[in-house]
């Protein structure tokens, strides 16, 4: 297991646990956090983008698969995208 993995699994936790006890009322959109995730992972280097790989694609098939009714179409397709490009190797 790669250093860059574990700490994506860290830190994915870290977040979702920050999420999950965040003030409702202050959250940011929904469309902000795809974004911010979008444009974070295109900063990342080659090499890490390569170590978290498998472990990002769980995640985004996770938030397509349970997003449901929450994640609306425009967004759904951006984090389609997404993970289409990681699945691709890149």
């Amino acid at each position: 297991m790669s250093t860059y993995s574990e700490l994506f699994k860290f830190a994915a936790k870290a977040g979702s646990l920050e999420g999950y006890l965040f003030k409702r009322k202050d959250v940011e959109s929904l469309a902000n956090w795809v974004s911010n995730i979008l444009s974070r992972y295109e900063e990342l280097p080659a090499n890490v983008k390569k170590d978290i790989k498998s472990d990002l694609l769980v995640v985004l098939n996770r938030v397509l698969e349970y997003g449901g009714q929450t994640v609306p179409p425009d967004l759904k397709e951006k984090i389609q995208a997404l993970r289409d490009d990681v699945g691709s190797g890149v």
